[in-house]
């Protein structure tokens, strides 16, 4: 049994977690969110559902970035910074010495440079500030996560700002896609009144420092759910019920496909995001507070 595909770039693995989160049932006004290489959209709730679909890239699996690796053994997973003498501290996946940063990682260490000045709104770190973790390597700015006697690999485990940009490209594309589509349908994130997050990479984001980057919009933790691989949460559950597969044509027709390629406003919109979190703070009323209660700190 195969679930039908909506497009050529929304298949039946969305399809199949619409029907498992049970989105095509809701009266909540919902987005639904799978996170990956390509990252699927979909808005509404059992009237009507418009999707769409957004090159990310592989920077939230570990791709494009220097040192990035899957959420496996020795990936570095949670990241902070000591805001005086500007040295890390941080958490591996099995509690092992580094080998590599990953998705969740990279989203956590970004959102804690930038809200404690060691990264500007581009991604560029600060030259000015007196410390060995940040150098110049190969024409290169970055910022020393671990040294190489402290490694698995027997180098240097740094962050780079090209990483920095890989991941706000990537980032960029997610948040434009949704509030493209949003803007498709007559709507703002304001009418949302919940955020499914599907997906491996979904399950395991910080949803603050998710927002703090602009990857997500902002909004209360309490209106997002997480249901890991809805694809395989919606084959499991037709599995064992009739009325799920006979449901899935009607949902899929009741899908309304939108081409982000073909939208005018996504580029003007993913233009808009390639900043942290965002080029309009206003949208990020919280981010903005504590940026400015940062800036206050270090006068």
């Amino acid at each position: 049994l195969v679930f039908p595909a909506v497009s050529s770039y929304v298949g039946g693995d969305i399809v199949a977690g619409v029907m498992g989160s049970g989105l095509y049932r809701s009266e909540l006004l919902t987005l639904y969110l799978d996170i990956g290489t390509n990252a699927e959209i979909v808005i509404g709730n059992k009237d009507w559902m418009a999707c769409a679909a957004c090159s990310a890239g592989p920077a939230f699996e570990g791709g494009g970035i220097e040192f990035g690796m899957r959420a496996a053994k020795g990936a570095i997973e949670d990241f902070s910074i000591d805001l005086i003498t500007l040295e890390p501290m941080l958490v591996t996946i099995g509690n092992v010495r580094p080998k590599g940063i990953c998705g969740s990682g990279l989203i956590i260490m970004v959102a804690a440079l930038l809200e404690n000045g060691v990264i500007d709104n581009l991604g560029k770190l600060d030259r000015s500030l007196k410390t060995d973790r940040i150098r110049e390597r190969n024409g290169v700015y970055e910022y020393v996560l671990a040294w190489k006697d402290q490694t698995q690999i027997g180098r240097d485990i740094a962050l780079t700002e090209i990483d920095i940009e890989n991941l706000i490209r990537a980032k960029g594309a997610i948040y434009s896609g949704c509030m493209t589509l949003l803007e498709e349908v007559g709507l703002s994130i304001k009418d949302i009144n919940q955020i499914i997050l599907a997906g491996g990479f979904g399950s395991y984001v910080d949803l603050e420092r998710a927002m703090t980057i602009g990857l997500l919009p902002e909004i209360d933790p309490s209106q997002v759910v997480f249901i890991g691989n809805g694809s395989l949460l919606g084959a499991r559950m037709s599995s064992l019920t009739n009325r799920l597969r006979k449901d899935v044509v009607s949902v899929t027709r009741s899908m309304t496909n939108f081409e982000l390629s073909e939208t005018p406003s996504y580029m003007d919109n993913y233009v808009g995001a390639l900043f942290l979190p965002h080029t309009d703070l206003n949208l990020f009323p919280k981010v903005k507070n504590r940026l400015a209660g940062r800036m206050a700190r270090r006068t």
